[in-house]
């Protein structure tokens, strides 16, 4: 018999029906019978439940207590198990009855052995998820927060802001280099900057991670530092081969995204490559990543391949002020009796923020007592003394002075320490105390090198006047701290001001005294002798002296005295009981009652500098003498007869202004006869007031370095050069001066020479050349005035074309002006050689065709480039056709030649060419020379009369670093830009025209061109237009229609309308309070029709003008 069952579909749906039916039956069955039993059961899970709560409980009270912070889903399932018993509590076990009868109610029987069977399954599920929980990790330490902790914070002054700026824009920008420095010296706030930095790049998200790791002045550790940068990565390093740890390192920081890895503190080279992996190293697999230096020396970032390392200076004197008020309070300067007191201490601390927020600190919430207190041991050089400023302070700087990695350097250090505060220190007198003290006894040349070393460690900075350098106060207060109590230099200084040395100090022990004498006549100890000084160093004020007999008993071993604006107004005086004394020299003092037993026999080294004299003067006996230095501010010197023959052993003579043997009459046989005679004479530097022949004699060829100047100042009244400048020269090169014409011996020292000037003169260069044959081979600086006869600076000639020449080769500096034959400079293989030329100037030569010309045939395609050529000016050519000349070549611009190239030229001048119709032409625009011309930020144009168009099209993508432009009385132009300058020019800050009276536009036709809202000129500061007569619009549209033009500055953005009869100016709110932007319109008639006039505008908004309008 066939049933449901046997029905295909139906069948398998009503078994499965069946089925489920059964469960439920049978499940409802023991719900309503068994329900006591599902209870018991319920109660045994919830037992266990309780088990494995408490022990969560336990540990995770642990975990808390450790400072770990407890998973999500531990506390998930504790929430869970405090749900499911507060349900428990809910629940009852006991069973209701029928009403009326005593029978079970089985209603109330099923749901309770329901809710015990559900909730058993739940209960035992927790229980089982507790234990699998507690078998593993509950906790994990808090992740360290990647943001710096600074104690001060980063006040945006002024001076910070472009340091700031420069490094933002190089770290966010991709493709900018992957190393990247910050450097100052100690306590300037290099790292509170390189802080900001960190804090800034995370809060924009630059970078993905900042990874910063201290280096240190100890002895490089290469495992140390790899062990810090793989803490910051969590990268766990599972081997101790410093190669394979790398290798790991590298992998890391590929895979981690963008990563800044700063590097704080650095002294010396950090081989990344054996630290970090070479692709990352090198920057080949970086992904936008930078590395981040922080160093004190600048020298320490230019070895770890950061190109353009950014310097972090002092603060300024108001920037100072403002920290130092808002460290200490307001509260501590209202309650000081005076409050002068907050300008003073804060001006002895340096505009250094270190010290600055140090002694601020201290200086919180103390009595005046303290302040007072503070300020005398500040103007002492104690600020370590000062109560409450923690040691470190003076550790920081010293730590500075301490890694100087030669010894030489922090002797010259030491020595710029004992000069006055805010003194500027001639490079001169340094180099005299340092070689004549002994402390360091090599030449010039190695004290100019260690300046330059302390400049670049940030310990010296460079002065406002050239050949001087000045130390930081507080660097200076360090130094001499050191130099004082380091009995290797055992240096003292004292005051004296009163008629006794001062008796606190202890003289005998030292080696180097300075003594600063306020008063007349100092009374020197009988029973005081210092045997170890060899250096003494005696500060006048210009009081008189007499140097009593005890004098020289206390100073018997002395090898160098320097006296200062000391007035030695005993007669007779002489120093020969220095029976030691090497090195004398005089500085502004007055000797005029002395003789010439004035001087120690045993001299080696006189300087005389601008001190009045005896007349005439003599150095008689001195036969050890090899170095005499005179410097004196009168042109003419009176000596005696035979003076300067009689020192047999003289090498170096220096006297630049010259001297006379009679003073009622000028004869240069007689001196040259004299300086003839010294026969061991290797540097002379000299003033020859008239050309002659040095007779039978090879003195001027056995010179090794000079400062020789020959003419008469007085005849050239065209001659301008600063003689002051030229007698500062340091070290001293080879230079030579002519004024007027010359004789032949002259020649030879010309083409040795390192500087040249010649004006009015006879010279051909070529001549010189061809006569010596690795003539100016050492030439820097070449200056060339009135040289009428000259045609050429170097011709080619077959020996020479043939290979590369290293004649001008170290040229750095040219100037040619008024030498009306020249017909060109340089031929084509002198040019190539060129590649230090910095600085040419070249004008007033009516005669030349071009700067460069090849004379022997086709160009052989090398390119001459100018690599280091930083500033052009040309100037009153009227022959001048181009810079380069070759035959069959035609030019198109006076710049114009696919085989010349100016990559690095900053600044470019042309000046009165009035055959020039245009500056680039063809080749310049091309891709040729791809780097050629696109570092050029400056270009000034003056009469030229022909040109037609500033800058066409296809140059301006080489121009975008363009910020000045100045164009005056070039009246033929009509036109200075193209319509399509779009961002190319959005660098430019000042736009300077004057007197062009064809000039029509700025910009010329632009058809319809829809111009957008953003501005063209994003930095424009400075507009000037004056006498422009036929100027009808900024910006001009074909229609005719009213244009607009958007300018602005860095923080502004101005909207300017150019119609007839207004110029209209529109502010917007980005203008920050008391900024300014110029505007001149002079005589600029049709924009706004005739006769009117805007003389001058200026908007300030710290007058809050928004809107201004200027109708006629």
């Amino acid at each position: 018999m066939v049933g449901l069952a046997d029905i295909p579909f139906v069948g398998k749906f009503v078994e499965r029906i069946s089925d489920n039916t059964v469960d439920a039956v049978f499940r409802g069955l023991r719900y309503l019978f068994c329900y006591k039993a599902l209870v018991d059961e319920l109660s045994s899970e919830t037992e266990k439940l309780n088990i494995e709560k408490d022990k969560m409980s336990r540990k995770v009270n642990e975990e808390k207590d450790n400072g770990k912070i407890i998973e999500d889903y531990v506390l998930k399932w504790q929430n869970s198990v405090e749900e499911i018993q507060k349900s428990d509590e809910q629940f009852s076990p006991s069973c209701t009855c029928i009403q009326s009868l005593p029978i079970p109610n089985p209603v109330s029987r099923f749901q309770q052995g329901r809710n015990a069977a559900k909730k058993g399954k739940t209960v035992t599920k927790l229980a089982v998820s507790g234990r699998d929980l507690l078998g593993g990790e509950i906790a994990h330490l808090p992740l360290v927060q990647n943001m710096p902790k600074s104690g001060t914070t980063f006040e945006e002054f002024q001076s910070r802001k472009d340091a700031y700026g420069k490094l933002w824009d190089m770290l966010v920008t991709d493709d900018s280099s992957l190393i990247h420095g910050i450097y100052g010296m100690p306590g300037v706030g290099k790292t509170r900057m390189m802080e900001k930095i960190w804090e800034d790049t995370m809060k924009e998200k630059i970078f993905n991670k900042v990874v910063r790791v201290s280096v240190g002045s100890e002895k490089l550790n290469k495992a140390n530092l790899q062990d810090q940068i793989a803490a910051r990565l969590d990268c766990k390093l599972e081997w101790e081969d410093v190669e394979q740890r790398a290798s790991q390192l590298e992998e890391s920081l590929r895979n981690g995204g963008k990563i800044l890895l700063i590097l704080d503190d650095v002294w010396r080279e950090i081989p990344l490559y054996d630290i970090i992996g070479t692709s990352f190293g090198n920057g080949s697999s970086s992904k936008g990543s930078k590395i981040l230096l922080t160093s004190r020396a600048k020298d320490a970032c230019l070895i770890n391949k950061c190109e353009h390392p950014v310097e972090v200076k002092t603060l300024s004197l108001d920037e100072g002020l403002y920290l130092f008020k808002n460290t200490v309070g307001p509260d501590t300067i209202n309650s000081l009796q005076d409050e002068s007191l907050v300008q003073k201490v804060c001006n002895e601390c340096g505009q250094l923020p270190l010290l600055i927020h140090a002694v601020g600190k201290a200086l919180k919430d103390k009595p005046h007592d303290l302040w007072e207190d503070a300020y005398n041991q500040l103007k002492r050089g104690k600020f370590e003394n000062i109560v409450g400023v923690e040691p470190q302070v003076y550790a920081c700087i010293k730590l500075s002075i301490d890694n100087l990695k030669h010894d030489d350097a922090r002797s010259c250090l030491f020595l710029c320490s004992f000069f006055p505060e805010d003194a500027n220190i001639r490079m001169k007198m340094l180099i005299q105390l340092a070689t004549s003290s002994h402390l360091i006894p090599d030449e010039e040349s190695r004290i100019v090198a260690m300046v330059h070393h302390l400049k670049t460690s940030s310990l010296l900075l460079d002065s406002e006047e050239e050949n001087y350098i000045k130390v930081h106060d507080i660097i200076r207060d360090v130094a001499r701290s050191i130099a004082f109590t380091d009995s290797k230099y055992a240096f003292l200084q004292v005051t004296c001001n009163s008629g006794y040395l001062p008796s606190n100090a202890n003289y005998c022990t030292r080696k180097f005294l300075r003594l600063d004498v306020e008063t007349n006549d100092i009374q020197f100890n009988e029973d005081l002798v210092c045997p170890d000084l060899h250096t003494l160093w005696i500060y006048g004020n210009c009081y008189r002296q007499q140097f009593t007999g005890c004098f020289f008993n206390m100073f018997l071993n002395l090898s160098f005295l320097m006296l200062e604006c000391v007035n030695i107004s005993l007669e007779q005086f002489s120093l020969q009981p220095l029976g030691n004394l090497e090195t004398l020299t005089l500085l502004k003092c007055d000797i005029r009652k002395t003789n010439v037993s004035l001087f120690p026999r045993s001299l080696k080294t006189l300087c005389i500098c601008h001190c009045d004299l005896p007349s005439p003067l003599d150095f008689a006996n001195l036969k050890y003498l090899q170095m005499l230095k005179i410097q004196q501010h009168e042109p003419q010197l009176v000596m005696v007869s035979n003076a300067i023959s009689s020192l047999s052993s003289l090498k170096d003579l220096h006297i630049p202004n010259g001297f006379v043997i009679d003073c009622e009459e000028y004869k240069m046989e007689s001196i040259v006869t004299e300086i003839s005679k010294l026969t061991r004479l290797t540097s002379l530097r000299f003033h020859f007031y008239d050309d002659i022949t040095f007779q039978d004699t090879n003195i001027l060829s056995n010179i090794d370095r000079y400062d020789i100047f020959v003419g008469w100042l007085m005849r050239n009244k065209a001659y301008k050069f600063d003689y002051s400048t030229r007698e500062e020269r340091v070290p001293l090169s080879r230079s030579i001066e002519l004024l007027d014409n010359h004789s032949k011996p002259w020649e030879g020292l010309i083409a040795r020479a390192e500087v040249v000037r010649i004006l009015n003169s006879d010279v051909e260069m070529n001549r010189i050349r061809e006569g010596h044959r690795r003539a100016f081979d050492k030439l820097r600086e070449l200056y060339l005035y009135g040289c009428h006869k000259m045609r050429h600076l170097a011709q080619d000639e077959i020996q020479y074309s043939l290979q590369p020449s290293t004649c001008f080769s170290k040229l750095t500096s040219l100037e040619i002006s008024a030498c009306s034959k020249l017909k060109y400079l340089f031929c084509n293989n002198i040019a190539k050689g060129l590649v230090q030329l910095q600085e040419f100037i070249v004008e007033h030569c009516e005669s030349m065709e071009a700067i460069i010309v090849n004379e022997v045939g086709p160009s052989d395609g090398e390119i001459i480039n100018f690599s280091k050529l930083k500033s052009l000016k040309i100037s009153n050519m009227p022959r001048l056709a181009g810079f380069y000349a070759e035959k069959n070549f035609m030019h198109s611009g006076l710049m114009d030649h696919p085989k010349v190239a100016f990559p690095s030229l900053e600044k470019l001048e042309f000046k009165s060419l009035r055959d020039l119709s245009a500056i680039w032409g063809k080749h310049c625009c091309n891709d040729t020379i791809s780097t050629s011309l696109c570092k050029l930020n400056n270009l000034r144009v003056h009469s030229c009369d022909k040109l037609e168009i500033l800058i066409p099209h296809p140059m301006l993508h080489r121009l975008t670093n363009l910020e000045y432009i100045k164009i005056e009385e070039c009246n033929s132009l009509k036109t200075m830009f193209p319509h399509s300058v779009g961002s190319d020019l959005s660098h430019l800050k000042e736009l300077r025209v004057k007197n062009c009276e064809e000039l029509r536009q700025i910009f010329n036709e632009a058809g319809e061109q829809v111009i957008t809202d953003d501005a063209l000129f994003l930095e424009l500061t400075d507009l000037e237009l004056v006498h422009l007569p036929s100027l009808t619009s900024f910006w001009c549209y074909q229609s005719g229609k009213a244009n607009t033009c958007l300018v602005g500055a860095v923080y502004t953005i101005y909207t300017a309308l150019f119609v007839t009869g207004v110029w209209y100016i529109r502010v917007t709110d980005h203008l920050k309070y008391g900024e300014k932007f110029r505007i001149w319109l002079v005589k600029c008639h049709y924009i706004f029709g005739k006769k009117k006039r805007c003389h001058y505008s200026q908007i300030n908004t710290s007058e809050l003008v928004y809107t201004t309008y200027f109708n006629y």
